[in-house]
């Protein structure tokens, strides 16, 4: 089986005691690849097989990279979060 999960985690407290942080998480799952696949990107973007895309993540543009991955979608959460 080479199936694989990123997460990320962003906590946001407004004060060391903030009874109520802002907790955001994003998931990205794909595939590890046998050998790497693209030019872009970074780490493990060549060996990262997105499925729903057909390619690795070395291969996504860079906004659609951000748009799909685990940061990308905590971060979004979070500024969402802190403007409401």
């Amino acid at each position: 089986q080479r199936s694989a999960r990123f997460q990320c985690v962003l906590v946001y407290l407004r004060h060391a005691d903030d009874p109520t942080p802002i907790i955001c998480q994003g998931t990205w799952e794909g595939v590890i690849l046998r050998s790497p696949q693209g030019e872009a990107g970074f780490g493990y973007d060549p060996l990262f097989f997105v499925d729903d895309e057909g390619c690795s993540a070395a291969e996504l543009p860079a906004e659609r990279k951000n748009q799909l991955s685990h940061r990308g979608q905590a971060l979004r959460c979070l500024l969402a979060a802190l403007s409401s």
